[in-house]
């Protein structure tokens, strides 16, 4: 998750965060189709102002879009209502039903925008410094957050290094559940030993002592303005339509 130059990279994270959120909460609350696929659109701008390609765009947005049809079909085809479009077997399409498999896969499609959003214009370094200083959260759960988010590309190359070392040595398993426990149960126990060295290494730099930091973020007017506009454009959106 690296920062890119795009607007929206320049935003302080809590206050982006803060003002995505609120447009979840719009989202959850809009009782109509018409409402969120306003939402949707304004999700989608934010989505193409994060700085990623066309091509970065397609390939992060194309399995939510294999979910979307899926969500869609379910709630479609098992929904209940009085008018009757279709059936066969255990599917049972009705008007009310594709009304509401619209409003939730709709939904959920603008909830993964929201969220690929952020991830896309957000560094991660600079995330858990601004909920230290803005949101107030304990050092403590702050950094333990930030190992978190760095032990992900380690296990992505540990779980190569194993299928790769399995591959050599010509091991393979009849049952899937057999290739799962092959490969996280080293896993596991690699995150242990990892998980005990950074421990002894935050106590070793007397992590529990008043810290300083080489950066401290900040809410500038910038912020302020993208908070208030999103929110502020957001709602009249809702109500106007």
């Amino acid at each position: 998750m690296q920062e890119n130059v795009s607007p929206l990279a320049r935003i302080n994270p809590a206050i982006k965060l803060g003002a995505l959120v609120y447009v979840m909460v719009l989202l959850i609350a809009a009782p109509t189709l018409r409402e969120t696929m306003v939402l949707l659109a304004l999700a989608a701008i934010g989505l193409g102002c994060s700085g990623w390609s066309l091509l970065t765009l397609g390939k992060r947005v194309a399995p939510y879009l294999i979910l979307f049809l899926l969500t869609f079909w379910m709630m479609a085809a098992f929904g209940k209502g009085s008018t009757e479009l279709w059936s066969f077997g255990w599917f049972r399409v009705t008007e009310e039903s594709i009304g509401h498999a619209w409003l939730i896969a709709l939904r959920m499609l603008a909830f993964v925008f929201l969220s690929l959003t952020f991830i896309a214009t957000t560094d991660q370094t600079r995330f858990v410094m601004s909920l230290i200083h803005q949101c107030r959260l304990p050092d403590r759960l702050a950094y333990g957050f930030l190992a978190g988010i760095r032990f992900i590309p380690i296990f992505q190359q540990e779980i190569r290094t194993i299928r790769q070392a399995r591959r050599v040595r010509q091991q393979q398993s009849i049952w899937p559940w057999q290739t799962f426990f092959a490969i996280s149960l080293p896993l596991f126990t690699n995150s242990i030993i990892r998980s005990e060295q950074i421990a002894i290494a935050m106590e070793a730099r007397r992590f529990q002592a008043e810290r300083t930091y080489y950066v401290r973020p900040v809410v500038t007017q910038q912020d302020r303005l993208f908070f208030g506009l999103v929110c502020f454009g957001a709602t009249l959106l809702r109500i106007v339509v």
